[in-house]
């Protein structure tokens, strides 16, 4: 028994060796989708060792993709934590498919930015803060950061405040009015970003989700008393 266990621990050895000295020429299963796999390792690797931990090798390893492959998309390491970045603002931001709950407007809103603050908490807090972390040597990217995704959660619950509370759908989905971008903005300010600077200062996800309900209803009870024509 003892023998046929050592026997296949080698084979498994000689296997992961051998898939090693494949990197850049993955399975076909694995063929298509290079960038969206370079991405993800990508992602995974800066959030688990930060900016200066990171390594192309790794990345190529974890993709897998050659380090040509990689070098012939992205010009460095910075470039490929920028592209990162990007892809994070994009999907978190990316609320065209979100479809607002039934009820009120009280409880459309409610639910609006719970789904907004769901997103942040699972899919881009953790690489907001490596790109805290390296404001000091990235300033631009930190910039680029905060202004992008600002930019475009503006616009998208514009988008949704003026479906919810005031202009036709079809309206509001092409121009928002300014009434709406700076109802977005107050939206966000007064309910979406307390949560995320509680988490970026460290207090637990559990905490906050556990108290997100009562809270975001109390800021939107605000938020609706602050709306002149609701």
């Amino acid at each position: 028994m003892a023998r046929t266990q050592a026997k296949l621990k080698r084979t498994d050895v000689a296997r992961t060796e051998a898939f090693r000295g494949r990197v850049g020429r993955p399975p076909k299963a694995l063929a298509g989708n290079i960038e969206e796999r370079i991405l993800d390792a990508a992602r995974a690797v800066f959030l688990e060792r930060g900016f200066d931990g990171a390594s192309i090798d790794e990345i190529a390893e974890r993709a897998p993709a050659s380090k040509p492959t990689i070098y012939a998309r992205y010009t460095g390491k910075a470039a490929l934590f920028a592209a990162v970045v990007a892809r994070s603002i994009n999907d978190v931001m990316n609320l065209g498919s979100y479809t607002p709950v039934a009820g009120t407007a009280q409880e459309k809103l409610v639910g609006l930015a719970i789904a907004i603050v769901d997103r942040a908490l699972k899919d881009s807090l953790g690489l907001l803060r490596v790109t805290i972390g390296e404001a000091y040597r990235f300033p631009d990217l930190s910039c680029q950061f905060h202004d992008v995704s600002r930019k475009r959660a503006t616009h998208a619950v514009a988008v949704l405040l003026g479906e919810t509370i005031g202009a036709s759908a079809t309206t509001a989905r092409r121009t928002p009015s300014k009434a709406s971008a700076v109802s977005a903005e107050i939206f966000i300010d007064l309910i979406v970003m307390p949560v995320i600077m509680r988490s970026l200062m460290g207090e637990s996800e559990r905490t906050i989700r556990r108290e997100l309900p009562s809270f975001v209803r109390d800021r939107v009870k605000t938020f609706l008393a602050l709306q002149p024509k609701v």
